[in-house]
């Protein structure tokens, strides 16, 4: 090859990277200001370079240079930058994918399921009865649906346990009830659950979701923080097992986690008749756990935010291994520091039989991990682990949060990555045996609210509550 033909090649490998700088900068650029999570006083930097990078792409390519240091250097330059560019874009879209996800569905199903006693030959199609549950906020949608799936005539009970009777008794020969329902069966009625086949399911339109209002991140609100007992799909409904206020002052990085034991026995939002397990609420969807906890504390919750078990363990796979003082020994845990992985993490957060006071004491473990979760993400060194952070928390949980809300508190957290401080406390009760709006008649285990630790953990909120 020429010394002109080396110095033709040479211009044009200029001229790509310099190409190459640009097309990457627009949509990078584009990507940095639509985030909406980038601190102002960051974009006042970012923008002049990017000017400044610009110009001397422009400069260089007019210019020409035959001075081969220069076009060497250009061209290092030129590639880190189309990196940087290119980091830019993949952040941009991983923030734009994590706003979009995480956000509830537009419309929302209940599913239910068609049950009939294991040995009797009972046919869908030629079925002759059916039993709902009549107090069903979605009874009339549901009728309609489960015409669909058998024409058998259609019969409404009380409570769910007044249905299962009327299935075992052979008054009717199938029983639709909400998918959710099952796990309260499988926990309270094992026999009875043991004894019946699933043969359909179907779903319904729950047009009863309502939207979040827009708040000033700036002030302090309250978020409930919902852990179903499910493995997989956060979007399924289920028991709450983790029902937990976060009082947040953003400004002042302040956090108060009030945890409300599963069992509490408690008066659902909007539900005459009788009280029910808090845990039970979670089976009418999110709004019903969230609202009822704010008629337990006398205070408005605007937000959710739902994970599961797998959520969990995704969370800590990312930031790391976190550190956790146990109260007591058991297992494989010490009194004290433990340090634990993600597994590790689930087995403490689960645990309740190995404590006197069983759910009490898993709650404020629960309060610990999400303490402990809190302080990992705040670390700067997670900016690195800012993609895949994102990523993980785009399938684990769902929150309505709207994104301009989610966009301003992670831009509020990068704009000093201050640290945030938490309190944790629990309100207590005492166990004893009553009859639930779920299972009508069938007396279960509750936790009957003490008014003092209730009261006290009001005028906590409240505290926490003022600007």
């Amino acid at each position: 090859m020429s010394k002109e033909q080396k110095t033709s090649l040479f211009a044009w490998l200029q001229r790509l990277v310099g190409a190459g700088i640009i097309v990457t900068a627009i949509p990078a650029g584009i990507n940095l200001f639509a985030m909406g999570v980038i601190p102002d006083k960051y974009l006042y930097i970012i923008a002049p370079l990017y000017a400044a990078v610009a110009g001397v792409v422009l400069w260089q390519l007019i210019r020409r240079s035959k001075a081969v240091w220069r076009g060497v250097l250009f061209m290092v330059i030129g590639m880190v930058m189309i990196t940087v560019n290119v980091a830019v874009y993949k952040s941009g879209h991983s923030v734009n994918s994590f706003l979009n996800a995480v956000q509830p569905p537009q419309v929302n199903y209940v599913e239910y399921t068609v049950i009939a006693k294991k040995d009797r030959s009972v046919v869908l199609d030629s079925a002759r009865s059916v039993g709902m549950v009549g107090a069903d906020t979605l009874h009339d949608k549901t009728a309609k649906a489960l015409a669909g799936v058998t024409p058998a005539a259609q019969s409404s009970y009380d409570s769910l346990m007044a249905l299962t009777e009327q299935l075992n008794a052979g008054a009717v020969e199938l029983a639709s009830i909400r998918t959710a329902n099952m796990g309260v069966l499988q926990e309270n009625y094992r026999e009875f659950y043991d004894s019946v086949a699933t043969l359909a399911t179907y779903k319904v339109r729950d047009d009863n979701r309502q939207a979040a209002p827009k708040t000033d991140v700036t002030k302090p609100f309250v978020l409930y923080i919902s852990g179903i007992d499910t493995y997989g799909d956060v979007g399924e409904v289920s028991r709450s097992d983790v029902n937990m206020l976060a009082v947040m002052n953003p400004a002042k990085r302040t956090m108060l986690l009030v945890n409300t034991p599963r069992d509490y026995y408690v008066q659902l939002h909007g539900v005459a008749g009788m009280p029910d397990k808090l845990t039970h609420a979670g089976i009418y969807g999110i709004d019903m756990s969230r609202q009822t906890l704010g008629d337990l504390y006398g205070v408005d919750i605007p937000y959710y935010v739902r994970l599961n078990f797998t959520s969990l363990v995704k969370m800590v796979d990312v930031v790391g291994d976190i550190t956790v003082d146990s109260d007591y020994a058991f297992h494989s845990f010490q009194a004290g520091k433990n340090t634990l992985d993600s597994k590790r993490t689930l087995e403490f957060a689960r645990e309740r039989y190995s404590f006197s006071d069983g759910d009490r004491q898993r709650g404020r473990n629960q309060q610990k991990v999400i303490e402990a979760i809190v302080a990992k993400m705040s670390e700067p060194r997670n900016l690195t682990r800012y993609n895949a952070i994102l990523s993980t928390l785009q399938s684990s949980l769902q929150t309505n949060m709207s994104q301009e809300t989610i966009a301003s508190l992670i831009k509020m957290q990068l704009n000093d990555f201050k640290g945030w401080r938490v309190e944790s406390m629990s309100v207590d009760g005492a166990g004893a045996t009553r009859q639930t709006y779920s299972m009508g008649a069938m007396p279960l285990y509750v936790m009957i609210p003490d008014s003092a630790s209730v009261e006290r953990a009001k005028e906590r909120i409240g505290e926490y509550l003022q600007s």
